[in-house]
């Protein structure tokens, strides 16, 4: 095959292959939408979908009592007006050493002050009782410890100390016939002690608790123990354990136009709205719930920023089932008073039924370490722009 052939069969196979490529690419060409279905050329269809706005009060309320657990970074004790707080406090007893035949000289117990409500000129007055029984900061709360909870056998030691500065560690001595059993072999009541309140109480101090984050502000005990007929004496100090305090509230003043949200006792309060105007498939875009604070009743301790509440969907009609979603309510900037939170969860699951109503509880924040009372207006208010609203807007389809 002479030179000048091959080059002519060269260009007829590129012209086939060019070929067969334009036929290839004008195939792919057919996949590409029509006209009618291209993007632009068609609108969607929302003119089937209707959005709504309404807003509605509570149709009822209630303040009610629920005593929870109170373990945390604070632990509260004393008395001051209709507040009450006994404190629990409990050395690890694996961490004594076993000394049946040693003799206790002093044992001193520090704890560090950081909080204090009521008088600034009383006194924090407080007898201290050893625990009869074991017991469990998770679990504590003021009616599981009315019966039985500690030994009142002999007389009790007492303490007495003022409202001193916010940050105050105080040395207390504690009774040495009861320390010495926390070093037998044989007692059986190592349960730590108890801080309750005297009559002449006017103040309630807070502790810094074991689980605060600074070793230096813990609970601290220190043992002097020795040989009871020799000289010989050893210092040992202790600082693991655990605490709470429980609460309560005697005799609080309650307005029917009021709902009442405590802190370290704790008092909660229930809404209710009815919400069978909404579709079952509708889709909650908003629901804001509005709330008008009274700052006549209302108490904030000066140790806590100025906090409001938490919402959360009750699951059944007991009070203790509830969604697992918190809702923190806030104050709006464009008032000092009127709060609100966004419960369009909630509102989206009563929608689906089992509408049990919606809780109100104090801040996460400071619900276990004051006696912060919030108090709102409900339905029941003289004022109906006072009352609670809950502003929903939601999409259905036409």
């Amino acid at each position: 095959m002479t030179e000048e052939r091959l080059i002519d069969r060269l260009r007829i196979f590129a012209a086939a292959g060019g070929a067969a490529a334009i036929i290839l690419a004008t195939s792919g060409c057919s996949q590409e939408p029509t006209e009618a279905n291209a993007v632009g050329t068609r609108s969607l269809p929302l003119g089937a979908v209707l959005v709504r706005d309404t807003t509605i009060i509570p149709v009822g309320s209630a303040t009610y009592r629920q005593y929870i657990p109170t373990n945390s970074s604070l632990i509260l004790t004393g008395k001051t007006g209709k507040y009450t707080a006994w404190a629990s406090l409990l050395f690890y007893s694996t961490y004594f050493p076993t000394r049946d035949t040693a003799a206790v000289y002093s044992a001193t117990l520090n704890l560090h002050f950081a909080t204090w409500a009521g008088d600034s000129l009383g006194r924090l007055s407080l007898s201290m009782y050893p625990i009869a029984k074991s017991w469990d900061a998770s679990t504590e709360t003021w009616d599981s410890v009315q019966t039985g909870y500690y030994s009142q056998s002999g007389m009790p030691w007492t303490v007495s100390i003022g409202a001193g500065p916010d940050s105050q560690i105080v040395s207390i001595p504690l009774d040495t016939a009861m320390v010495r059993t926390w070093l037998s072999s044989t007692a059986t009541t190592k349960y730590g002690i108890v801080f309750i309140p005297n009559a002449d109480c006017s103040i309630i101090r807070g502790f810094t608790a074991f689980s605060y984050d600074s070793a230096s502000y813990q609970p601290q005990l220190t043992i002097i123990a020795g040989s009871p007929t020799g000289s010989a004496r050893d210092t040992a100090v202790y600082t693991l354990g655990s605490n709470t305090f429980v609460g309560n509230a005697d005799n609080l003043t309650t307005n029917p136009q009021l709902l009442y949200i405590q802190s370290g006792v704790d008092e909660r309060a229930s809404l209710t709205f009815n919400v069978p105007f909404i579709p079952r498939g509708a889709i909650i875009n908003s629901a804001v719930l509005s709330m008008v604070r009274d700052p006549a009743t209302t108490v904030i301790s000066r140790f806590n920023a100025d906090t409001a509440f938490v919402a959360q969907a009750y699951t059944s009609t007991t009070r203790t089932d509830l969604d697992g979603y918190l809702y923190a309510g806030s104050r709006k900037s464009t008032s000092v008073d009127t709060f609100a939170v966004d419960i369009r969860r909630p509102v989206q699951l009563w929608t689906k039924g089992g509408n049990y109503g919606l809780m109100l509880a104090p801040s996460i924040t400071y619900d276990k370490i004051s006696f912060n009372l919030m108090t709102f207006y409900n339905e029941q208010a003289t004022d109906p722009g006072k009352r609670p609203r809950l502003r929903i807007i939601y999409s259905t389809q036409r």
